[in-house]
């Protein structure tokens, strides 16, 4: 099963985002996920929807966390998704 790929969307000299980062590549060494980090500086629409609430953090294109990532909750949610796509690829 490939790994689940996580977008997290960042910005430079932003605390908050070193904190998820670190974070998330903890939970990297545990679990099979991805980690795309995207940088909203380098885009003008990206900006102006994720400014405020940086670091967002995203799985299959819906938002599970802004400004903190609660540890516990991911990885329930990632958990939940394994067991789901394990489900759907074996009917």
């Amino acid at each position: 099963m490939e790994p689940l790929t996580l977008k997290l969307y960042t910005k430079p000299d932003c605390p908050l985002c070193d904190d998820a980062k670190d974070l998330l590549n903890a939970v990297a060494a545990d679990s099979q996920i991805q980690i795309e980090e995207i940088d909203i500086t380098s885009n003008l629409g990206l900006f102006t929807k994720y400014k405020d609430t940086i670091p967002v953090l995203e799985m299959n294109g819906k938002r599970m966390f802004e400004h903190r990532i609660d540890v516990r909750v991911l990885k329930r949610k990632l958990k939940w998704r394994r067991l789901y796509r394990k489900f759907v690829e074996s009917l």
